[in-house]
């Protein structure tokens, strides 16, 4: 397995700045709600892809009204920064420290609609080489790339969605943001999208760039030093990589799929659960109780036996079809949990195995990809014919060959 792989890289993102400086590229949508015109020789053709433009959710679906937003990146605003360690403006960065987040441009969940097929994956852990070979083998890239930066999108009109922790457990964080970072750009010039949601890992470092995840050996921490990088600067988003992960959704609705990376809900409805988020993080960061509570949907555990949280009334596929209709969707998409998980009369789920429970209104999609973690290579998850009667799931290996569910 190849290590080591972090090195600076061009990272393709949407950046808030609070500065205006000429000496930083110009950076669109500044914190202070002016909007800046960006070079042309970083703008990325707003006119590549169908999911450029805000997407609208269909209210016959009987949802929570909500602000829908193609969180694959605002695809039309999306800034290519020069180098991974290029700060995302001059000295007056640090004021970034201080910055509410822009809800309208970065919701707090990502809310699409229209897709027709789903690749999904989690839990990735800083492996770049498992993860570029797991991705080529779906053909939702190209090919593996040359550079992280240099990654082209292989999936047509797909949606990709990652599902939390990008970082730590494993040797190349920065390569892996860098390579997702670009190809959101890279899918959104093809029609495609890509969809990169928060995990616990990625909101610890924000809340705490010195915690104990993050300083370990395969840490982010590390790494970002090899790169000449502080943690702390970088946990502020005074740097690409920084801002890439500060702008995260902490979930995604995509038709009648949601995925968020520990599953925990607690049965709120989608605009509730939207609103707990962004006052939660408003009024006191990313170590919030709404992100950081041992039962969050970041944080929340699962049990080798049951029962689980899905447990609590009795009857899982009770909840769980409560659970998911109150967010206005079928399908559950969780990672986090590698391990062996109880299923109440039923076969528990095996260590690193991927699994769809309950009819499919429950999916445990970690499987344990990093080297660092249990070095299984990864899978990913399939939907064909989204939200049709012939819709379909599988699972897709590192080799290319296809599993069912």
């Amino acid at each position: 397995m190849q290590r080591g792989r972090f090195g600076a890289v061009a990272l393709a993102c949407v950046l808030c700045a609070c500065s205006s400086s000429s000496s930083s590229p110009a950076i669109p949508h500044c914190c202070d709600g002016s909007t800046a015109t960006p070079d042309a020789s970083h703008a990325v053709d707003s006119g590549a892809s169908a999911h450029d433009a805000t997407v609208s959710h269909d209210a016959a679906a009987s949802r929570d009204a909500a602000v829908a937003h193609d969180a694959g990146g605002s695809h039309d605003a999306a800034i290519v920064q020069p180098d991974a360690t290029t700060p995302v403006a001059d000295a007056d960065a640090d004021a970034c420290t201080t910055c509410g987040r822009d809800w309208t441009k970065h919701p707090a969940i990502a809310d699409v609609s229209g897709a027709t097929e789903l690749w999904v994956v989690s839990d990735i852990h800083g492996d770049y080489g498992a993860c570029t070979k797991l991705l080529a083998a779906g053909h939702v890239i190209a090919s593996v790339p040359s550079t992280p930066s240099a990654v082209q999108w292989g999936a047509g009109s797909a949606t990709f969605v990652v599902v939390g922790d990008m970082i730590d457990k494993g040797p190349d964080a920065p390569d892996v943001v860098t390579l997702l970072s670009a190809l959101q750009v890279s899918a959104a010039a093809a029609g495609g999208r890509v969809i990169v949601t928060m995990g616990n890992h990625e909101a610890e470092f924000l809340a705490d760039p010195e915690n104990s995840k993050a300083t370990g050996a395969d840490g982010l921490d590390p790494q970002l030093a090899a790169l000449g990088l502080s943690p702390d600067a970088t946990a502020a988003g005074s740097d690409a990589i920084g801002a890439f992960i500060k702008n995260l959704p902490f979930a995604a609705r995509v038709d009648d799929w949601f995925f968020v990376h520990a599953g925990d809900t607690n049965g709120a409805t989608f605009s509730a659960l939207q609103t707990s988020l962004q006052s939660g993080v408003d009024s006191m960061g990313f170590g919030a109780p709404v992100l950081a509570d041992a039962g969050s949907l970041l944080e929340a555990r699962l049990n080798s036996s049951s029962p689980q949280w899905w447990d609590a009334t009795g009857n899982a596929t009770t909840l769980l079809t409560t659970w998911t209709g109150a967010l206005g969707v079928k399908h559950l998409v969780m990672g986090h949990q590698p391990g062996a998980v109880g299923i109440t009369n039923g076969p528990n789920r095996a260590k690193d195995q991927m699994a769809a429970e309950y009819g499919g209104l429950l999916f445990l999609i970690d499987t344990g990809l990093s080297v660092d973690v249990d070095d299984t290579g990864g899978a990913l998850l399939h939907v064909t014919n989204v939200g049709t009667s012939t819709e379909a799931w599988a699972q897709v290996l590192p080799d290319g060959s296809t599993k069912s569910l």
